[in-house]
């Protein structure tokens, strides 16, 4: 009897030590390889905001085509849209919004034939003037409300689909939601329904504080740090600090987004020192603007990668803990040639 407990004592030891050296601790409960490798993409500003209006679509048809095309090759599980799909209500051509969100769920025909769910966001071409940073429209410029009420109908019936959660805040159904994708949580944002480069952070709240998975990915159309332009989520900065905050509380890594035609990454700590990268990655057809890569913020921004250069999108790898973000970027256009030029990975979790 003795014999057999000292046997018993020995595998049951055995076990253990196999099972806690098999499987790493990053202070989660939940089982690191619970699910295999897994993608997902990320565009941004897929306008053609060209000032003579000879492309009377509204979408950069050249670009987005390429792009949706490579998307469909690499097939990820879904797609986030960081807004500004179309010109929308500016230099749209007297082309009908109906019509420019249509031409442009014509050009992503490849991922919708591949089944690759698509959410997106509104962008301020997606939902109209800016009426607080910058210097008032010109009269011919300027919508009327009535047109701006189409707009936002045509950009809601173009992008609700079965999947688009319907969770959003009570006056952002399906503008602003939540979903979860296996081991993660993404949140989408609309900036512009709530008051102009703000969000709804109390809704934004309570999702952080449900059950955490493994990794958040936050999602909207403006920067929360400003680099170029002065209209972002930065025009009201103690609001722009809650909602940061929030991301590190939820233990979020990273924030997309587009608004700036350029591609940039950069990491910028909560106010409890919670690190978290803001993706800039507006290359998807707008035209490319040039900047020096200094933040106004620069004290508390620090810029790891800028490139003004190349049309492009983001694809992310999660693998259990780690997430790795790259920057496919499109070196050549004429002979469809795609290299990453910016990647960088991270491990969820607290520190």
């Amino acid at each position: 009897m003795r014999k057999i407990k000292i046997i018993f004592s020995t595998l049951l030891l055995i076990s253990l030590i196999i099972t806690e050296t098999s499987v790493p601790v990053y202070g989660k409960s939940a089982a690191v390889r619970k699910y295999a490798p897994w993608q997902f993409a990320v565009i941004s500003d897929t306008q053609n905001n060209s000032r003579k209006d000879s492309n009377k679509h509204c979408v950069n048809e050249e670009i987005l085509e390429l792009i949706a095309e490579d998307i469909a090759d690499i097939k990820p599980d879904f797609l986030l849209v960081s807004g500004d799909l179309v010109n929308g209500w500016l230099r749209n051509g007297g082309t009908s919004y109906s019509g420019q969100y249509k031409k442009w769920k014509e050009i992503m025909n490849p991922v919708f034939r591949k089944k690759i769910k698509v959410y997106a966001v509104r962008g301020n071409h997606d939902s109209g003037p800016e009426r607080l940073a910058l210097r008032p429209l010109p009269k011919h410029l300027e919508p009327g409300k009535k047109s701006l009420l189409k707009l936002k109908r045509s950009f809601k019936r173009a992008n609700i689909r079965k999947y688009i959660p319907w969770n959003g805040p009570r006056k952002e159904k399906g503008l602003t939601y939540s979903f979860i994708h296996k081991n993660a949580r993404i949140i989408g944002l609309d900036q512009y329904t709530n008051g102009q480069h703000k969000i709804n952070q109390s809704w934004m709240n309570r999702q952080v504080y449900k059950k955490k998975k493994t990794h958040l990915f936050v999602f909207g159309h403006e920067p929360a740090f400003a680099t170029d332009y002065m209209d972002n989520l930065s025009f009201y900065k103690k609001k722009r600090d809650q909602f940061w905050n929030s991301i590190g509380k939820g233990e979020g890594k990273v924030y997309f987004c587009g608004h700036d035609h350029f591609y940039n990454r950069s990491l910028i700590k909560d106010s409890r020192g919670n690190e978290i990268w803001q993706i800039i990655g507006g290359t998807g057809g707008g035209k490319l603007q040039k900047w020096h890569g200094r933040y106004k913020e620069s004290r508390r921004v620090m810029c790891e990668y800028h490139n003004s250069d190349h049309y492009g999108y983001i694809l992310v790898t999660v693998d259990g803990v780690e997430a790795t973000i790259e920057w496919r970027a499109l070196v050549d256009i004429s002979d469809e040639e795609w290299e990453v030029l910016d990647s960088f990975t991270y491990s969820a979790g607290k520190p």
